[in-house]
């Protein structure tokens, strides 16, 4: 696929999956000792808020009584270590927030582990199979190839995803300097030229409807998990489902980016800081934004009153779920202030 981009996050989306599975219990006990913390917090605070006041009633009767003196010592103290207990559940506190803010930490170290890339790229090919053959399933049966073409051609699909993949897992590192970066950006453009190469010989004269085809994949993708919310008398047609398709990749073409995420024609050189910028992330808010706003207009002409109030709906989770995953992407890959 030309979008290098997108087959180098590929690994994060997959990847977040494993991780959320992997934080999921740490996050119930990060829960369950904040919850604990707070009970214990507010029984130190109401318990040293008793002890002033003994010291307050202590300290105003005759302070030549030798039980009452002692009352007081002892109530001194304890309310001391109490409120010595009440600084250490507050810091306690903080720590439990400050650590359960950070969904991200410890990501890059989760990707130089080998037990953890296997099963990262285990689950990446388990992702792509049923995809592949769902978004490539028009065009093999446009272009009439064969079982052992289809087949072919799926697996270099594949592999061509997951040596993309593979390379966005290295350079995850932020330990890696700009020329490290620079290296694994060249090489993940070279694996994606020679596979292209690869399946431009196997399919020959096709080669250019494949070409033409794939440049619609992203929106293919898009509008079939628009078409799989629908159901009964909603359902698109097959006549909507590729008008939508066709529309849509053009008006997405066409339209005058100034940041676009979803197709980057390249990575930088490896600079990942200079793209997840806080700038660009707010520009490209605005233009997604604009141009979801704009292609409603169009897709109305298409779908029936009832679809297209629906396909607002979609269009609006999948902009803020994009959005959170470029904020999520510029955590890991951005500036450290962002």
């Amino acid at each position: 696929m030309k979008n290098i981009f997108i087959v180098v996050l590929l690994a994060v989306v997959v990847a977040l999956g494993v991780f959320a599975q992997r934080q999921a219990g740490k996050s119930t006990q990060i829960l369950t000792e904040l919850q604990q913390a707070k009970t214990e917090l507010a029984t130190a605070q109401s318990e040293l808020k008793a002890s002033r006041e003994a010291i307050d009633t202590a300290e105003s009767v005759q302070r030549n009584s030798k039980a009452l003196q002692a009352t007081l010592v002892q109530t001194s103290q304890f309310a001391k270590e109490k409120e010595k207990q009440a600084q250490q559940l507050q810091e306690k506190l903080s720590a439990v927030k400050t650590n359960s803010s950070n969904p991200m930490a410890g990501m890059a170290k989760m990707f130089n582990d080998p037990k953890m890339r296997d099963m990262i790229r285990t689950q990446q090919k388990a992702v792509m199979g049923p995809m592949i053959e769902k978004q490539y399933g028009a065009l093999m049966k446009s272009l009439n190839l064969s079982e052992e073409q289809s087949t072919g051609l799926k697996k270099l699909l594949t592999d061509k995803m997951l040596a993309g993949a593979d390379v966005g897992m290295s350079m995850m590192d932020d330990s890696l300097d700009a020329k490290a970066r620079e290296e694994l950006t060249k090489k993940v453009q070279a694996d994606q030229v020679a596979y292209d190469a690869q399946i431009k010989e196997m399919l020959g004269d096709n080669y250019p409807a494949y070409q033409s085809y794939e440049k619609s994949v992203p929106d293919r993708m898009v509008l079939s998990q628009f078409g799989d919310q629908l159901s009964g008398n909603l359902a698109m047609s097959d006549g909507q489902q590729q008008q939508m398709i066709t529309a849509l990749t053009d008006a997405r073409t066409g339209y005058k980016w100034t940041t676009d995420f979803s197709n980057q024609k390249d990575l930088g050189n490896g600079d990942l800081k200079t793209m997840f910028t806080e700038e660009k992330l707010n520009q490209f808010t605005v233009e997604k934004e604009k141009f979801d706003q704009q292609f409603l207009s169009q897709a109305q002409t298409i779908l029936s009153a009832e679809q297209l109030k629906e396909f607002e709906a979609f269009q609006k989770s999948q902009r803020d779920l994009q959005l959170m995953s470029l904020k999520m992407a510029a955590q890991m890959f951005g500036s450290k202030n962002q």
